[in-house]
């Protein structure tokens, strides 16, 4: 490899610098990972603010030239957590494979807990009360101080979130507290932290029904979380969200639904937001908002018949472009459900022990900085 990157450097050499940017930019992260050893102008390029800024929006606008990972945090008896990453390999005619990444996030703390991804970072819980900003490609990390809540007396649920301001370019982790009211109503507090900052504060909290997603979903420079107003009625569900740039809350309606004992689960796929319409007790549809914002453009993609020994709600982790294969999380399992011959394949060449949770969280391969 060292020869082929003198090579191409060599090739490379008498071109334009603003050419040379522009091939770069569609290469993936372990060759430019590689390149950053062919010449002191290759390396000064490559670690630029500019160009880690511009491969990400270049990988968030291509979604058909990005590599797609799984990062998996389980809990397993006896042996605390253990942490490891996956690829989302793609074949022809879209399907897909996941198979285990040669290095492990090291970095993590045994204590690890899942609270969002964007822009190929991962927020994470660490230990002794921080959190963590870790992208797996690069291996850097950032760790920053958790926030609580004082004099709080009454007891309430917690809720993350973790996103990207594009207008101030700053990565920003949302809490918040749930105080339960009544009727199935809850009082929410929420505190931001600005990672450019460096701090948390305290914004205008909101009132809602019970917001059922603890990690909420980053589309389009918003969290969503589901959010459940009464379970007697057709139209208690909505999406919950909060605009990162402007800090403004809102609500998105959820596709029409049968009134069936039914549970929503949200989640993302390539850039694209997706909702599962889990019916009791062997059925669940898979949404994915075409355009968003707009809520006629929800589109079902696919029906999943579930086995009958599912246990747990179905949660949607990956799906590709045309649908016909969905990666699912049916609890501590994964997935791969196959809509051409109905047919399910649980990835468990990864799973040894007794698992008693797994974290799961799709993310995008980029030279994101966890650091501004």
């Amino acid at each position: 490899m060292e020869e082929t990157s003198t090579v191409l450097a060599q090739e490379l050499s008498n071109l334009p610098r603003e050419i040379i940017f522009e091939i770069l930019l569609r290469l993936p992260v372990k060759s430019l990972s590689k390149f950053r050893s062919v010449s002191k102008s290759w390396l000064s390029l490559l670690s630029s603010p500019l160009f880690n800024k511009t491969h990400v929006n270049f990988s968030l606008n291509n979604p058909k030239m990005s590599d797609y990972r799984l990062a998996v945090v389980a809990s397993v008896s006896k042996l605390g957590r253990i942490c490891n990453i996956y690829n989302i390999g793609f074949g022809k005619d879209s399907f897909f494979n996941v198979v285990k990444h040669g290095n492990p996030a090291k970095y993590l703390s045994l204590s690890a807990k899942i609270l969002g991804s964007c822009n190929g970072l991962i927020c994470l819980t660490s230990d002794k009360f921080t959190l963590m900003l870790f992208n797996p490609c690069t291996g850097n990390f950032n760790v920053f101080p958790d926030s609580m809540l004082k004099d709080n007396s009454g007891g309430c649920y917690v809720r993350y979130g973790f996103g990207y301001d594009v207008s101030n370019e700053d990565y920003k982790v949302v809490k918040i507290f749930s105080f339960p009211k009544t009727e199935g109503r809850y009082e929410n507090m929420v505190k931001v932290y600005s990672l450019k900052a460096k701090s948390w504060s305290i914004i205008e909290g909101f009132n809602s029904g019970n917001i059922n997603g603890k990690l909420g979903v980053f589309v389009n420079g918003a969290l969503h979380w589901e959010a459940c107003y009464s379970y007697c009625s057709s139209d208690s569900w909505a999406i919950v969200t909060l605009d990162l740039a402007e800090m403004k809350y809102g609500k998105i309606a959820l596709p029409s639904y049968e009134d069936e004992g039914i549970y929503w689960t949200l989640g993302v796929s390539r850039g694209y937001l997706v909702a599962c319409c889990n019916y009791e007790p062997k059925r669940a549809d898979i949404w994915v908002m075409k355009e968003y914002g707009v809520e006629k453009s929800w589109t079902k993609l696919v029906t999943i018949s579930l086995p009958l020994d599912r246990r747990d709600y179905v949660s949607p982790l990956f799906v590709t472009e045309n649908g016909d294969e969905v990666l699912l999380q049916f609890g501590a399992e994964l997935t791969r459900y196959n809509s051409r011959n109905a047919s399910f394949k649980r990835l468990d060449d990864f799973m040894s022990g007794d698992f008693r949770q797994v974290q799961v969280i799709t993310y995008l391969e980029t030279l994101a900085s966890p650091h501004i």
